[in-house]
């Protein structure tokens, strides 16, 4: 063996290592969002409303805390289960959560909308035995739509312009808590939250004529997958 191969051999395997350190990184960056059912049902038990409101989400089966964070938006499913009530959903009271835990306005995303944020939210009602809807996100992500055209119209629609979370601010906070909880998350140490108030209003007989507003707090878990679960061939259900 020559003097120079074990110095040879040494930089071989270090680049091997930061090569693979380099694969790990760039699929060591996905989580998932589940709802915690157990808070949630506990509300609508102590409340009584378990026979009458029935609440769903709709979200990915995971996402990429990165730039390209798809959770820009999410769906929520209001299910009446009563024959005898109405219940109606008052949007400007409902508010979201941020990793950091500030509050922020829920916005009710309808097609081509053109309103200014300003203005009050129509409620929505959900009759006796449906089920309603609607996809939501928070006002604070949302901007006016570039033109293609000057002249055109299409300069008054929203649309969303960034994740819902962010996850830089957390990493790059100046605070040691949300950084702890940032380095711990990536670690698969704890989980994140943010969550969600959802403002309902219900009419009926044992509820006043203008209906009883009540506020539930919907309240959601992160949890960071395994490097491995981003390889290609790994199944994404």
């Amino acid at each position: 063996m020559r003097p120079a191969d074990p110095i040879i051999l040494a930089i071989y395997l270090v680049c091997i290592a930061l090569a693979l350190s380099k694969i790990v990184s760039s699929f060591n960056d996905e989580y998932t969002v589940s709802l915690d059912d157990d808070s949630l049902k506990q509300q609508l038990t102590d409340q009584n409303l378990e026979d009458i409101i029935g609440i769903g989400f709709d979200f990915e089966k995971r996402y990429e805390f990165g730039k390209d964070d798809k959770l820009r938006q999410f769906g929520v499913k209001v299910t009446n289960k009563s024959q005898t009530h109405s219940i109606y959903i008052d949007w400007d009271y409902c508010a979201t959560t941020d990793l950091q835990g500030r509050s922020r306005r829920v916005t009710r995303l309808v097609p081509g909308t053109t309103l200014d944020l300003f203005q009050n939210q129509v409620f929505s009602t959900v009759a006796s035995g449906a089920t309603l809807k609607e996809v939501i996100t928070a006002e604070d992500v949302l901007k006016r739509k570039e033109p293609s055209d000057k002249d055109s119209a299409v300069a008054l629609e929203m649309e969303v312009s960034k994740p819902l979370l962010d996850f830089e601010a957390l990493k790059k906070s100046k605070d040691d808590p949300p950084k702890k909880k940032y380095a711990r998350f990536v670690a698969r140490i704890d989980p994140l939250e943010f969550s969600l108030d959802l403002a309902l209003r219900l009419i009926g007989s044992t509820y006043s004529a203008e209906g009883d507003r009540i506020q539930l707090r919907c309240k959601f878990i992160l949890k960071k997958l395994p490097w491995y679960a981003g390889v290609p061939w790994n199944p994404k259900d």
